[in-house]
């Protein structure tokens, strides 16, 4: 599915917070009125696979409009979704709705130049208008600091973090290493299974025990488990294949945090502008991966 575009109409996608569906929905009228179709979820057909669907309408914008309001800044979803984005170097437009000010903007978001709806004025959402059209096809270079993956993540985890209830000013309580574990971050679609089944049975070769998120049986909180999991890691494995934010804001954490990382990614995929100084290990098919990463893992466990 397409990301709203026609031939005579750039391409916008919404981000927005089921709270503020009434201000989405009066946006993409008022546009609609300037001739500028907009993409969002309410073009999701019954039957559709929302998450495929909604992200390939993501990749084929041109122009993002995120609407910011307090609803939308503690949205992991639309979080994400500018994440994404900024990451493919999308032109972003953060539109301040429902009490929202410029000072709540995030880092990543307060160095472009933001529209203020709070006040409905014909004239901004005719400005508004304006911006698309001029940004649409526009071949002008971002801004290197939209494109700083690391600020997304720092960004991304202070708010997670607060919402979690946890004291950022203050150093998390040390979570004790497990010796022989390794997380593993990467994406949950089945495509990668035969890449999990790689780094799983390499770990188990070198008496060492793989786990990602969705293989805990419990009952828990997904973000706050996922750090701890993190933290607990004597290696934590990434892989950067199909570009999952989560796998990047993962990557991050664990980085920060000083763990040993394994970053892997799959020939022919991309890595983002700030991960590509980092070593990483270009896999083919996971056969060859499953050897190569036995070789790895003892190489680390020696390094204690």
């Amino acid at each position: 599915m397409s990301g709203g575009r026609n031939s005579e109409n750039p391409s916008v996608f919404l981000s927005y917070a089921a709270q503020d569906a009434t201000e989405a929905r009066r946006l993409e009228q008022e546009l609609a009125l300037t001739g500028i179709d907009v993409w969002s979820d309410r073009k999701l057909k019954a039957g559709d696979q929302w998450t495929q669907v909604i992200t390939e309408a993501l990749e084929s914008a041109e122009v993002i409009l995120v609407l910011i309001s307090p609803s939308s800044l503690a949205s992991e979803w639309v979080t994400r979704e500018w994440q994404v984005a900024l990451m493919r170097s999308k032109r972003v437009i953060p539109v301040l709705v429902n009490g929202a000010t410029f000072a709540d903007l995030p880092p990543a978001l307060a160095e472009i130049q933001a529209v203020d709806l709070n006040f409905d004025t014909p004239a901004a959402v005719s400005q508004l208008a304006t911006d698309i059209e001029r940004w649409s096809g526009s071949a002008e270079p971002l801004p290197a600091q939209e494109l700083n993956v690391q600020e997304i993540i720092e960004d991304t985890l202070s708010r997670t973090l607060e919402r979690l209830g946890f004291d950022t000013r203050r150093p998390p309580l040390a979570t004790k290493m497990e010796g022989n574990y390794v997380f593993v971050v990467i994406s949950f679609d089945p495509a990668m299974e035969p890449t999990f089944s790689a780094i799983e049975s390499a770990a188990r070769r070198v008496g060492m025990t793989a786990e990602r998120v969705k293989d805990l049986k419990r009952d828990f909180r997904v973000t706050e488990t996922i750090l701890e999991k993190i933290e607990s890691a004597r290696l934590v494995v990434a892989d950067l294949t199909l570009e999952r934010p989560n796998v990047y804001f993962e990557l991050g954490y664990a980085r920060g945090k000083g763990k040993t990382v394994v970053t892997l990614i799959k020939e022919g995929s991309k890595a983002h502008v700030d991960v590509r100084g980092w070593n990483y290990l270009e896999y083919i098919d996971s056969r060859p991966l499953e050897e190569d990463l036995v070789e790895r893992f003892k190489v680390e466990l020696q390094q204690e």
